[in-house]
């Protein structure tokens, strides 16, 4: 799908118009799509499993830093390419430091800043907060080329400090590869059929796993004796397994080395039994 043009301001009013930068959660429409945005490396547009639409990710750094908001428990929205709206307050920004803003290429139109993340997060007192999150390369914040790179970064970052919202940069150095590659993995067992979710299934599941630690068995082997015990097939006892890690009932060494099912049965500890969920079996 082609990409959008900006040459006058009554394009971006109309932009806007149209819900581009506005809404949360599922309602949410980024500035920027994959379409609209001529990437050097890699974009993804991907359906979220934390909040149900499309998101267009930009980069593989901007993936790998979305992996690791949606498995987090205290991140509750992602809202990605957020505007920084209204220009004129960006521009001011720009001038008072002596920054020149970013405009349209052939055109004088101030440019329509973005930052890459702005999140909804649960604070440990149960209160909910925004912070901003720019995800870049260690690369691209040293040498040359940075310079112009870090002015507009200094203009984001008073941007969200006028409006009182925590900003900060992420860089590649922030997670491992092997924690990219388990994520992304272990998202696609993010739920399971119904008939996988029952509870006592899953105390059993636990149950089992937990006695299989005496036995220097991988993780496939372990899995199918699992299934046998239980009377499920490999592949359900295999989605279970992933299923349980993702939602931290299980919980893993995720950032040292990937998860093979070729490998041993990682190290995991019961971070929490099933036990709220089958009350509220109990009561439907």
């Amino acid at each position: 799908m082609r990409g959008r043009r900006f040459a006058s301001q009554q394009d971006i009013e109309r932009h806007i118009a149209n819900g581009f930068g506005g809404g949360a959660g599922a309602s949410y429409v980024p500035w920027l799509r994959v379409q609209d945005v001529p990437s050097i490396g890699r974009s993804h547009k991907i359906q979220g499993v934390k909040v149900e639409r499309i998101h267009h990710l930009l980069s593989d750094l901007e993936r790998s830093y979305f992996l690791v908001c949606e498995f987090s428990e205290d991140v509750v929205d992602i809202r990605e390419q957020y505007p920084l709206l209204p220009t004129e307050r960006a521009q001011a920004i720009a001038t008072s430091i002596g920054v020149r803003y970013p405009r349209y290429p052939k055109t004088t139109l101030p440019y329509v800043m973005t930052t890459d993340f702005l999140l909804t997060v649960r604070e440990s007192n149960g209160n909910f907060k925004s912070v901003a999150r720019t995800v870049k390369y260690r690369s691209d914040l040293a040498g040359k080329g940075s310079k112009r790179t870090l002015e507009k970064l200094e203009v984001e970052r008073r941007f969200w400090q006028s409006q009182g919202v925590e900003w900060s940069i992420v860089t590649d150095e922030f997670f491992t590869p092997n924690l990219i590659k388990n994520l992304g993995m272990l998202r696609k067992y993010s739920k399971l059929p119904r008939d996988l979710m029952k509870v006592q299934l899953h105390v059993n599941f636990i149950e089992c796993l937990e006695r299989s630690k005496d036995y220097p068995w991988t993780l496939a082997t372990c899995l199918r004796k699992i299934a046998a015990r239980l009377s499920i097939s490999y592949i359900d006892a295999q989605g279970i397994f992933f299923y349980l890690v993702w939602n931290k009932v299980l919980k893993i060494d995720l950032v040292s080395a990937p998860l093979f099912l070729t490998g041993l049965v990682p190290d995991f500890e019961v971070f929490q039994m099933p036990v709220q969920a089958s009350l509220k079996e109990k009561m439907s």
